[in-house]
This record gives structure tokens, sequence and C-alpha cells, in this order.
């Protein structure tokens, strides 16, 4: 399972809290099982299931309703559910909803199931106007990034005048570790102060 994994990613440095996700998830499901939250700061980002590869909620889940699929999704079934509600209380990432609507008693992400079965992407991937959400193997995600990192860095030098001599500076800072190296020392130059 561990070649085919696949997941959902939401690159939040793209994300313009459009709510597009959480609109054409509630459609196709009734009940939107990625939801739109407002931080403490007035930004509207999505939060959704990161499918983890050692889920909390499968291990809580006293009925066994939760589990992961060929490709890594972790997937409920709803029959098998009680509502006991324990997967809310111990998913680290609040991605599991108590279903007011819907008859059963917890909804979450399961990466449209049905579309992934037609060779068709989770629909909040495909709506989302600004790439922001990310559908993939973590390799090609991290792929993906790594390209749009460069693309602004190069965009930063090429273009200064629209974009400014600190976003390539910014993006380097914020870089993750590759293979052990920092790209981003956080030091500032002369220039950067």
């Amino acid at each position: 399972m561990a070649e085919s994994k696949k997941t959902l990613y939401i690159d939040y440095n793209l994300c313009i809290g459009c709510e597009s996700c959480e609109a054409v998830c509630g459609y196709l499901y009734g009940q939107p099982r990625i939801h739109m939250t407002r931080t403490s700061d007035g930004i509207t980002v999505p939060i959704s299931c990161h499918h983890c590869s050692n889920p909390a909620c499968m291990k809580a889940c006293n009925v066994n309703a939760f589990y992961q699929d060929e490709e890594g999704a972790v997937l409920l079934q709803p029959k098998a559910c009680v509502g006991c509600m324990v997967c809310l209380s111990v998913c680290p990432f609040a991605a599991i909803s108590h279903s007011r609507t819907g008859p059963n008693p917890v909804a979450k992400c399961d990466l449209c199931a049905e579309r992934r079965a037609k060779g068709m992407m989770p629909a909040c991937v495909e709506i989302c106007p600004c790439g922001a959400v990310l559908y993939g193997s973590p390799e090609d995600i991290e792929s993906e990034l790594r390209q749009r990192v460069a693309e602004g860095i190069v965009q930063a030098h090429m273009h200064p005048e629209r974009f400014g001599t600190q976003v390539g500076l910014r993006a380097m800072k914020k870089s993750v570790n590759v293979e052990g190296y920092s790209v981003g020392t956080g030091e500032s130059s002369e220039d950067d102060r």
C-alpha cells in the first residue's frame, strides 16, 4: 500500500479562501467533508482529512468502522458506525464531522472514492481556481511544491519590480530541509533590513 499511497494536500500559500472546495463537496455529498474555517486573523482556510498513514480515528473506533483503501485513503463504513463520536475527539485535524442532516452519525472525506473508482480526481482538486488543492503521491506533491518554490524564486529575480526583492528570500526561508540541507538560514543581510 505504501507505494500506491495518495493523499490530499492544501497549499495554504495559494488558497484564496473562495470556499469552492467546500461548496462542491457539499453539493456532491449533501454535507461538505472539507470545511472552511476562519482564523483569528480573519483568514479563511480549508480543513480536511489528511488520510494519515497511522490514523487515530481508525485506532480509536471500537466497531472498526474505518479502514484504508489500496491508495491509503481512510474510509468510513457508515453502516458500521454507532455514533459514539470518539473519532471526532481523536482526529488531530478536526476533519471528522457530526452529520447534522445525513442518515449517518459522522461524515469525513473519502477522497471522492466513487470519482476515483472512475479514474477522476477528487472534486475539490478539480474545482480549485488557484491550484491550491493537490492530490497524488507524497513524492509527487513534494516535487510540485519544490517546483512552485523554485518558480517563485525565479520570478522574484526576473521581475523584482512586480514581486519585490524579498519574495525569493521569503520562499527560501520558508523551505523545509532538503535531504538534511537547510535551504533558508533565517539570517538577514544588510539589504533585508
